[in-house]
C-alpha cells in the first residue's frame, strides 16, 4: 500500500468528470463524421488533431496561475452550450472559404475542446495523493462508455443533433459541482432549442456541391457516412445516360431513370430503375459497354462476389451477364438497407433480386468466411475518400488493396475464376493495382505471372483482370473482339510505350524504377502498410511536378506534414517552456524526470493503440466496430486499473514494472497467429476474444498515469497533464505517418519499447531528480 494521503473525492466529482469526459470522446468521433461531409478527410484529420490539442492547453495556464473556485461549473456549463453551436458553425462555413474553411472549423471545434478540458483539469487537481487514482479512472470509464455508446447513437440519431444533445452532459456536470438549478435549466433549455430548431443543423455546403440549391430527396445519417439521394430527373429536368464508370467509345445513348446516392458529399453510385423481371434484363445491355464489366464478358461466370455493391448496378450488371450465384457484399448497413426499403419499387429491390444474396461486411471479412469457387470477384472504383469512426486519415477500403487481400481473393476463386479490379486510369492508382496483382500472383507461387494478367481500358478507367490460370491464346482474342465492339482499348498484353513509364506494357517490361527515381512510392502495399492511396513518401524528397502529371493526391501528405510540423513545435515548445517560464513556474525536484515521463507515456499509449486499431479492423470485419471496441475495451480495462492503482501502490509497481513490456510484446506478437486461429468465428466470438485481449492490457497500463502522479507529486499534475495530452496527440499523428514508412508493428515496438523507458523513470525514490 502507498504512504501517500487519500485525498478527499466526492461522488459527484467523480460523476462530473466522467460525464465531460464522456462528452470529449463523442465530440471527438461525431466531429470526424460531420468534418468528413464538408472537408476532404485529410483536412479533416488536421482539424480534429489540432482541435484536440484544446485538452491539455489548460493544464498549461493553471501551472502558471490556478483556477478560481468558480471557473469548473462556468466550464462545463460553456462547454455543454458550445458543443452544438460548434457543430452549426461547422455546418455553416462548409466548403466556403476553401483553404480557410480548415482554419475556421479548426477554431469552431477548439472551443468546446478547451472548455471541456479547462473541467476535466480542474477536477484532476482537486485530487490529492492516491485519490487521483479514483478521478482519473472515472475519467476514461466515461470515455469507455462514450466508445461503446457512440456508434448505435449515430445509427439512429442524426450526428449533428446528437452532437448537440451531448451538450446536456456538460450541463448536466455543471450541477453536480454546484451551479444553480435556474442556470442549468436555461442552458438545457437552449440546448434543446437549437435542436427543435432544426435549421441549424443542417447541411448545406458539402466539400462535393450545395445542398441549398440541389435538395436531396431523402437522407440518411449511418456512422459509417451521410447518405444523400437525388432524384437526378427532378435535379436536371429530364433523366440521364445510365451511368457509366468507364464508358467505351461506341456506347449507345439510352436514357435511363435513375436515382443518385453520395456518401458524405463526395463518394456516389447510382440506384438504376428495375423492375425486378430476371428474366428480361435487355434493357441493360448499355451496361456492357462499362469496363468494369469487361471481365463478364471475357469469361462469363455463374458464381459471383460483387464488392461493394452500393446502389446496385455492379448486380444488375452481374444479373445481366448470366450470373446465378452472386454475392453482394456491401459495407455500409444504411445503404443496403436505404435501397432495400425506400427505394424498394424503385430499385427493384435489387438486394433481393432471385440469385442475390446480400450480405453487410467489410469486404475481406466476408471473403475469408466464405466458401469461394467464385467465378468473379468485382472490386469496382471502392473508396470513400471519407473520415469513418476509426479515424480521418483511415479509409475503411485500404484493407481491400494489400499483397495479402489478393492472396486471399485468388484463393476464393474457382479454378477457371478471374478477380476484376477497377481504379481510375489517369494517375498511377491503376499502375500500383497492376503491381499489386503482380506480387499477389508470386506470392501464391505463379511462375509467370504476367501470363495470368488483362488490362482493358475505357474513358477514364482501368479494369485489371487477374486468372487463376495463365489466359489462353483463344481468351486474348476474345478479349480482342470485346475492345473492338465496345470501344475499349487494350492495354495488356500489348507494346510497350517507353516514353509513357506508367503504361501497363512498359510497366510490366521495365518495372517500377522509371516511377520510383521520381520520388514516388509504385511498391505493392501489403497488411502492414495498408497505404495503397498514398503515392508520395511522408519522410523524404519527391518530383512534386512529376507527381502532379500522374494525378497523384498529395494535399493529403502535405497535410499531414504539416500536421507533424505543427504538433512537434507546439509539443517541444511546452516541454522546454519551463525555461522561458522559470520565473513563474515554480520546479520541485523530480519535475524534469516526471515531464519525462508523462510525455512518454502519452506517446507511447497512442503508438500502441493507432496500430493495434488498424490490426483489429481486419479480425472484426468493420472499421467502426474495431473503434468501438479497440478504444472502448482499452479505456475501460485503463479505468479499472486507475481505480486499482490506489491499492496497488507505488512500491508493488516499482517491484513489478517490467511485466507492462512484456505483456505489450506478446499481445503484439501474439495476435498475427491468434486472428489467423479464429478468424472463421462467429462476430460475437471474434468480438468477445478481442475484449478479453485488450482488458487486461488496458487495466495495466491504466496504473501509469495515477502511480507516475503520486510518484512525481502533486505540485506538477496540472503542467504533467498538459504535457501528457499534448504528446498522446502527437503520437495519433505522427503514428500514422511512421505506419506509413515503417508499417504498425513496427510503431507498436516503439510504443513497447516507450512503456519499457517509463517503467525506468518510475523507478527512484520520489524525491529524485
Amino acid at each position: 500500500m502507498s504512504n501517500e494521503p487519500r485525498g478527499e473525492v466526492s461522488g459527484r466529482h467523480l460523476l462530473a468528470i466522467a460525464l465531460a469526459s464522456f462528452a470529449v470522446l463523442f465530440f471527438q468521433i461525431a466531429a470526424t463524421r460531420v468534418l468528413s461531409i464538408v472537408l476532404w478527410y485529410h483536412w479533416a484529420f488536421l482539424s480534429i488533431s489540432l482541435a484536440m490539442l484544446g485538452l491539455g492547453a489548460p493544464g498549461v495556464w493553471f501551472a502558471l496561475r490556478p483556477p478560481s473556485p468558480r471557473m469548473l461549473s462556468r466550464a462545463l456549463l460553456a462547454g455543454g452550450l458550445s458543443l452544438p453551436m460548434a457543430v452549426a458553425a461547422v455546418l455553416w462555413i462548409g466548403n466556403r472559404y476553401g483553404t480557410w474553411s480548415v482554419v475556421a472549423c479548426m477554431a469552431v471545434l477548439l472551443v468546446p475542446m478547451l472548455l471541456l478540458g479547462t473541467a476535466v483539469c480542474i477536477l484532476l487537481l482537486q485530487a490529492r495523493g492516491n485519490a487521483i487514482g479514483r478521478l482519473y479512472g472515472a475519467d476514461l470509464l466515461g470515455a469507455s462508455a462514450a466508445a461503446a455508446a457512440v456508434l448505435p447513437v449515430l445509427n439512429h440519431v442524426p450526428t449533428p443533433a446528437a452532437i448537440a444533445w451531448l451538450g446536456i452532459l456538460p450541463v448536466s456536470a455543471a450541477r453536480l459541482v454546484g451551479s444553480r438549478w435556474l442556470t442549468v435549466g436555461a442552458a438545457t433549455a437552449a440546448i434543446v432549442a437549437v435542436v427543435l430548431h432544426g435549421g441549424l443543423l443542417t447541411v448545406g455546403l458539402t466539400k462535393g456541391y450545395d445542398e441549398r440549391s440541389i435538395r436531396p430527396a431523402h437522407v440518411r445519417w449511418t456512422s459509417t457516412a451521410r447518405l444523400s439521394f437525388f432524384d437526378v430527373k427532378a435535379v436536371l429536368g429530364a433523366d440521364l445516360q445510365g451511368h457509366g464508370w468507364g464508358f467505351g467509345s461506341k456506347v449507345p445513348q439510352i436514357s435511363v431513370p435513375q436515382y443518385w446516392m453520395e456518401q458524405d458529399g463526395s463518394a456516389g453510385t447510382p440506384i438504376t430503375k428495375f423492375d425486378g423481371d430476371v428474366t428480361d434484363l435487355s434493357e441493360f445491355d448499355y451496361l456492357l459497354f462499362d469496363v468494369t464489366t469487361a471481365g463478364y464478358q471475357v469469361r462469363p461466370p455463374q458464381r459471383v462476389a460483387v464488392v461493394g455493391s452500393g446502389g446496385g448496378r455492379d448486380l444488375l450488371t452481374a444479373l445481366r451477364a448470366g450470373a446465378r450465384d452472386i454475392d453482394a457484399v456491401e459495407l455500409n448497413a444504411g445503404v443496403a438497407e436505404t435501397v432495400s426499403t425506400v427505394f424498394k419499387e424503385f430499385s427493384g429491390d435489387i438486394y433481393h433480386a432471385p440469385g442475390v444474396h446480400a450480405v453487410v461486411s467489410e469486404g475481406r471479412s466476408f471473403l475469408t468466411r466464405s466458401r469461394g469457387d467464385y467465378d468473379l470477384i468485382q472490386i469496382s472504383l471502392i473508396d470513400s475518400w471519407a473520415a469513418t469512426a476509426a479515424g480521418a486519415f483511415t479509409l475503411a477500403e485500404n484493407n481491400l488493396y494489400t499483397v495479402e487481400a489478393f492472396r486471399l481473393y485468388l484463393d476464393r476463386l474457382s479454378p477457371d475464376g478471374l478477380i476484376s479490379t477497377s481504379r481510375w486510369r489517369n494517375g498511377l492508382e491503376a499502375g500500383r493495382l497492376l503491381l499489386l496483382n503482380l506480387e499477389a500472383l508470386r506470392a501464391v507461387g505463379v511462375a509467370d505471372p504476367q501470363a495470368h494478367l488483362v488490362v482493358v481500358a475505357g474513358s477514364s478507367v482501368s479494369t485489371v483482370l487477374t486468372s487463376k490460370r495463365p489466359f489462353t491464346a483463344d481468351e486474348i482474342e476474345r478479349t480482342r473482339r470485346v475492345c473492338e465492339e465496345r470501344g475499349f482499348e487494350l492495354l495488356y498484353p500489348a507494346a510497350p510505350t517507353p516514353d509513357k513509364p506508367a503504361d501497363p506494357a512498359t510497366l510490366l517490361r521495365d518495372g517500377p524504377g522509371p516511377l520510383e527515381a521520381q520520388g514516388v512510392i509504385m511498391t505493392a502495399s501489403v497488411d502492414d502498410q495498408p497505404f495503397f492511396f498514398q503515392s508520395l513518401p511522408v519522410f523524404g524528397s519527391f518530383n512534386l511536378e512529376f507527381a502532379r502529371q500522374f494525378g497523384v493526391n498529395g494535399e493529403s501528405v502535405a497535410a499531414l506534414q504539416m500536421l507533424m510540423f505543427v504538433l512537434t513545435l507546439v509539443t517541444l515548445l511546452l516541454f522546454f517552456a519551463p525555461f522561458a517560464m522559470q520565473r513563474w513556474l515554480p520546479r520541485q525536484p523530480g519535475f524534469w524526470r516526471g515531464s519525462g515521463y508523462f510525455a512518454v507515456i502519452g506517446l507511447s499509449f497512442m503508438l500502441i493503440e493507432i496500430p493495434w486499431l488498424q490490426r483489429f479492423v481486419l479480425y472484426l470485419g468493420h472499421p467502426s466496430v474495431a473503434a468501438t471496441v479497440v478504444i472502448g475495451a482499452l479505456l475501460l480495462g485503463a479505468g479499472a486499473g486507475s481505480l486499482r492503482s490506489a491499492r496497488t501502490g507505488l512500491a508493488t509497481a516499482q517491484r513489478l514494472w517490467p511485466l507492462v513490456p512484456v505483456v505489450l510484446a506478446v499481445g503484439n506478437l501474439g495476435m498475427s497467429p491468434l486472428f489467423a486461429a479464429t478468424l472463421g468465428a462467429s462476430d460475437a466470438v471474434r468480438i468477445t476474444i478481442a475484449v478479453v485481449l485488450l482488458l487486461p492490457i488496458g487495466f495495466l497500463l491504466g496504473h501509469f498515469f495515477p502511480l507516475g502522479m503520486q510518484r512525481f507529486g502533486d505540485d506538477h499534475k496540472a503542467w504533467f497533464w498538459a504535457l501528457n495530452g499534448a504528446c498522446g496527440v502527437l503520437a495519433g499523428v505522427c503514428s500514422l505517418a511512421m505506419a506509413m514508412a515503417l508499417g504498425f508493428q513496427t510503431v507498436a515496438w516503439v510504443g513497447v519499447g516507450g512503456y519499457l523507458i517509463a517503467g525506468l523513470l518510475l523507478l527512484r525514490p520520489r524525491l529524485a531528480t
